[in-house]
């Protein structure tokens, strides 16, 4: 479990604010130009043809608008009620107030897609995160904007939609042993520096 001496760690979940903020991005990028995280997520979907998308993290929601227009069934979870609100109120679609700790592999389904955009990262515990998301044992996992360092990982504190919030880098090595250990192969995709997704697939 996630200690709670982390000073932060519910500040997007009390914050809906920040996920009205979110959404306007969402929306403007919508309009104008995805940005590169979201062209993976297309690209991986049309590529493997998923029954379900499985969002874990859904914040405001934006990946169930993209797997409508992919024609492709959606289910989005968030551990704070006011994200789920926005989503609900914006996308009319299937979501879950359900922290990703809570989320099993008996939530998901044959076929089902899993991705989790920006959880790991905006968490003092990253790790543990990327570790329970592969324990779900899905075929497929998208784990997107993940920051990677040789150096033993590490958190730092910084604002972002007006709130204080976690920038998380795994150690790089630690990460992909976790993942070859756990039956995977990975597939890095550069985003912008230091910052990747991570194609997680069972070998």
């Amino acid at each position: 479990m996630v200690s709670n001496s982390y000073k932060h760690l519910d500040s997007w979940k009390n914050s809906k604010s920040a996920f009205k903020q979110q959404l306007d991005r969402n929306k403007q990028e919508l309009q104008n130009r995805f940005p590169p995280h979201w062209i993976d997520f297309v690209e991986i979907v049309r590529s493997i043809n998923p029954s379900r998308i499985v969002d874990i993290g859904c914040g405001a929601g934006v990946y169930c608008f993209i797997s409508e227009k992919l024609d492709i069934e959606y289910i989005g979870y968030d551990y704070s009620q006011n994200a789920i609100d926005v989503a609900k109120e914006s996308w009319y679609g299937n979501f879950v107030c359900k922290s990703y700790q809570e989320v099993t592999s008996k939530d998901l389904n044959e076929g089902d897609f899993v991705v989790a955009n920006a959880i790991c990262d905006v968490l003092p515990n990253g790790d543990e995160c990327l570790r329970h998301l592969l324990s779900l044992n899905a075929d497929n996992l998208l784990v997107q904007r993940v920051r990677l360092t040789n150096k033993e990982s590490y958190f730092t504190e910084y604002q972002a939609y007006d709130i204080m919030t976690y920038e998380f880098y795994h150690n790089e090595e630690q990460l992909h042993r976790d993942i070859i250990q756990s039956g995977y192969e990975l597939k890095k995709i550069n985003l912008y520096e230091d910052i990747f997704d991570l194609y997680i697939r069972k070998r």
